[in-house]
């Protein structure tokens, strides 16, 4: 698959998509380089890996850059295994957190807000995960916590995302956005905290 995006990366021929599918092809090039050096480092037989249609392999679904930059021997038996170790694939996600999405340790992921009556729609296009509002800017554009605010001063933004009643309204935090450098999407990152959050027997917040 890398193989094939560095060097027969798709064209769709219009002028307008060049630069973007030259940027993709010099990336898939630079991950067939990495692949190289990582089986090199870790003593994989390179014709025996299977991985994804982009090239994310193992557990993690770790790029080979990501493999090289964040994956750890959580073992510690002296090599890093994400394909059939469990410790190394934990401890690597766990790494890829902190170093790479600046994960805080036991700081807020997420919490539901509550829309006053009368208030504007939020104004976040895209749901984006920049973090360029606070508890008071969205208290002032009539959103608040539906409980009690889990770090007064933090950072955070509003996201909204389609429930099953309607829409919900989301405050969201760093360790929020530390999940999305893993994967952009807004609806992972809430599974992931929700999924969490039940493995952990706590209980969902309320609507």
């Amino acid at each position: 698959a890398l193989y094939t995006l560095a060097f027969a990366y798709p064209r769709s021929g219009t002028p307008a998509t060049v630069e973007r599918e030259d940027r993709r092809e010099a990336f898939f090039r630079d991950e067939l380089a990495q692949l190289f050096a990582l089986a090199r480092e870790q003593r994989l037989d390179i014709a025996s890996l299977k991985g994804s249609y982009a090239g994310a392999m193992g557990w993690g679904q770790f790029m080979p850059s990501s493999y090289r930059d964040y994956a750890v021997d959580g073992n510690a038996d002296g090599r890093i295994d994400l394909f059939n170790d469990l410790d190394d694939v934990f401890a690597s996600v766990a790494n890829y957190f902190a170093k790479k999405g600046k994960w805080q340790r036991g700081g807020p992921v997420m919490q539901r807000a509550l829309r006053d009556p009368g208030a504007a729609d939020f104004v976040n296009p895209g749901n984006s995960v920049t973090l360029d509002q606070t508890l008071a800017s969205l208290r002032a554009a009539g959103y608040r916590p539906a409980s009690a605010p889990l770090a007064a001063n933090a950072p955070v933004t509003l996201i909204t995302l389609e429930g099953a009643a309607g829409p919900e309204y989301w405050i969201v935090y760093n360790n929020f956005k530390a999940i999305t450098t893993y994967n952009i999407s807004r609806l992972y990152a809430t599974a992931v905290h929700q999924l969490a959050e039940a493995i952990a027997g706590r209980s969902p917040e309320p609507a």
